[in-house]
Order: structure tokens, then C-alpha cells, then sequence
């Protein structure tokens, strides 16, 4: 909700997640960047623009791929890793919801990768000096993105133990994997299957092998091969 005039700064979505926004009334007028198509924005420092309409952006080459202009009544569909900004023409109400799916859960995996990165990067100083440098990071990433690794382990341990008991009971000539799920067989099996790329991505990964593992149930590696053998018993997509 917001009065004509507002606007909400440049940025990309949550954890690179997909989002919708629906105006129930008033209008919007949004201005897009495609991915990769931010760094040309970035200043000396490494930081973003908050306002992309600024004069010095205006009066250079670096204007928005897409602009459109959002109706009472109509949907914009915001991709993983799109940069915007977003003005309210009007007194504007609309509803807004992110999500991930298989789709751009490795967005979100390099997404975090960055982030984590970028506070190393930031505290690299006292890497010599300051006891458990590796678990402050994360400590600092979780404050900065509301999650870091030993999180993103455990939302895709949540999601894999949803999905992989509808894949074990997917029968021949099946159209759906349970009348309660929803879920078609092609669904369960194309979510193992991202989830499985990733997790294998994350299990090597140095930052994630420094995080205390002990504890979790079950083992990244042993979660890792079950995704796998449920993945050898299906048809490929």
C-alpha cells in the first residue's frame, strides 16, 4: 500500500526468489533490469544504485530494458534475479508473494554463495585473528539475508522429505503422486532432480564443509545418495 509519488528503491527480490504482485487498485509504473545488466550500474565501490532514475543515470546509457506500466487488475510477474524499481503513479494497494521452486532454487544456492562472499570479503582483516572467522561469517550473512548455509541445507532437507516418499509410490502410468500432494510424478521427480544438483554442489562446497555437521540428521551426503537412487528408479524427464 502506498500514496502517489512513493517508490520502493533498486533492487532484486529476496534469496533471487520468483515473485507476482497484483494492484487491486491505483497504478504502478515498474522499470526493469535483466540480470547482469546491474554491474554496469555499480559505483567505485561496489554498491548498487538506490535510484535508478537519478539524473546521472537518466542522462547516460544505462536505462531499464522494460518499463511497464501496471493497471488496477493486472499481475506483473517478476523473474529470479531481476533488479527493479518500482513507483506508485497513484494511491496504489496491491498484493505481492515470492517464492522458490526447482526452477530457481540454483539462483538461489549462488545467490547465497555471493553473499557469503561478500562478508568475507568485508572482514577479511581480522580472518588471522578473530577465533571461529568461518562461523561469524555465517553468523553476519544470516543478519545481512535471513539464512545462511547450515539453514539452506536444512529447507532443502524439508523439501526433499516431502517429495522423495511421493516419488517411492509413483506406479507405472501414474498422472498425480497422491490426492492429497497435487503434485504430478513429472513434478516430484523434476524437484528431486534440482534439489539433488544443488545439494551435490553444496556438500563440496569449502564454506559448507567448515560448518558443523555433526548433528544433522541425516548427513548432507547420506541425504545426497538417497536423492540419487530415488532419481535411478525413475524415467528421465
Amino acid at each position: 500500500m502506498g500514496p502517489a509519488g512513493t517508490w520502493s528503491p533498486f533492487h532484486a527480490d529476496i534469496l533471487r526468489s520468483y515473485s507476482w504482485s497484483v494492484n487491486i487498485c491505483g497504478r504502478k509504473k515498474w522499470l526493469f533490469f535483466p540480470p547482469g545488466q546491474e554491474e554496469a550500474l555499480r559505483d567505485s565501490h561496489g554498491g548498487l544504485p538506490y535510484d535508478v532514475t537519478a539524473p546521472e543515470f537518466l542522462e547516460s546509457h544505462l536505462h531499464p530494458v522494460l518499463e511497464v506500466t501496471q493497471e488496477a487488475g493486472e499481475m506483473v510477474f517478476v523473474p529470479s534475479g531481476w533488479h527493479h524499481q518500482v513507483h506508485n503513479l497513484e494511491d496504489t494497494i496491491s498484493i505481492n508473494h515470492n517464492w522458490i521452486n526447482g526452477c530457481n532454487l540454483a539462483n538461489t544456492w549462488r545467490f547465497l554463495q555471493q553473499e557469503l562472499c561478500a562478508v568475507q570479503q568485508e572482514v577479511s582483516e581480522w580472518r588471522d585473528t578473530m577465533p571461529d572467522w568461518h562461523h561469524h561469517c555465517q553468523v553476519i550473512m544470516k543478519s545481512c539475508s535471513g539464512i545462511n548455509f547450515e539453514e539452506f541445507y536444512h529447507f532443502l532437507k524439508v523439501i526433499a522429505e516431502r517429495r522423495l516418499p511421493l516419488v517411492k509410490k509413483i506406479g507405472p502410468g501414474e498422472v498425480r503422486c497422491s490426492e492429497d500432494s497435487g503434485l504430478g510424478p513429472q513434478h516430484a521427480i523434476f524437484d528431486i532432480s534440482r534439489i539433488a544438483e544443488v545439494l551435490a554442489s553444496v556438500v563440496v562446497n569449502p564454506d559448507f564443509q567448515r560448518v558443523d555437521t555433526s548433528k544433522f540428521l541425516p548427513q548432507p551426503e547420506d541425504l545426497l545418495q538417497q536423492l540419487q537412487e530415488a532419481l535411478a528408479t525413475t524415467d528421465p524427464l
